[in-house]
């Protein structure tokens, strides 16, 4: 998927800072989960919000561990942009007055999930794409076109500025 599909399947996307991730069964105690609380510094989809709970599969309970490729890996104190859809469940407490906050999933899993980090030469503010200097082929083989491909860092604020633009533009008008 492209930006511009990323875009137009999220319900909500932020850029934010995650506090706390904790790991635990999943609802139907299949598999284990991981659910970071990431506080949003900026919502550019979905609504003004405090913060979002976001479930992803993999984690570790006790002396279990799940690993789920491709399935994105959250640490306290990482700040991230974040292209969310709903996860169909609720999250234990956290959610105020209006009750326990919704769960999201990440679109695209590690497409959907992209870190931000300071520039130590420039201290200019980067969104790293996971698919940056990755090859992607199409299912005949063949190296997919350039658009579709890992860009590589991105000045954060032009990249806030064109996911904005995708969201006011809204989804395609042939609907694809």
């Amino acid at each position: 998927m492209g930006l511009d599909e990323i875009t137009v399947k999220s319900e909500v996307i932020i850029l934010g800072k995650v506090e706390a991730t904790e790991s635990g069964w999943s609802d139907d105690g299949r598999i284990i989960v991981t659910r970071a609380t990431v506080s949003v510094e900026r919502a550019l989809k979905g609504g003004p919000r405090a913060q979002v709970i976001v479930e992803t599969p993999g984690g570790r309970v006790g002396e279990v561990a799940m690993i789920a490729s491709g399935a994105p890996v959250f640490h306290a104190g990482d700040r991230v942009v974040l292209f969310l859809e709903s996860a169909g469940g609720r999250a234990a407490g956290g959610g105020g007055a209006g009750g326990p906050a919704r769960r999201h999933a990440v679109v695209g899993w590690n497409l959907g999930k992209m870190d931000v980090t300071r520039d130590p030469r420039t201290g200019r503010d980067l969104v790293r794409d996971r698919t940056s200097g990755a090859l992607y082929l199409d299912r005949q083989g063949r190296p997919v076109t350039p658009e579709r491909a890992g860009k590589g860092p991105a000045e954060l604020q032009q990249f806030l500025e064109q996911v904005q633009g995708l969201v006011t533009a809204g989804p395609p008008e042939n609907g694809s």
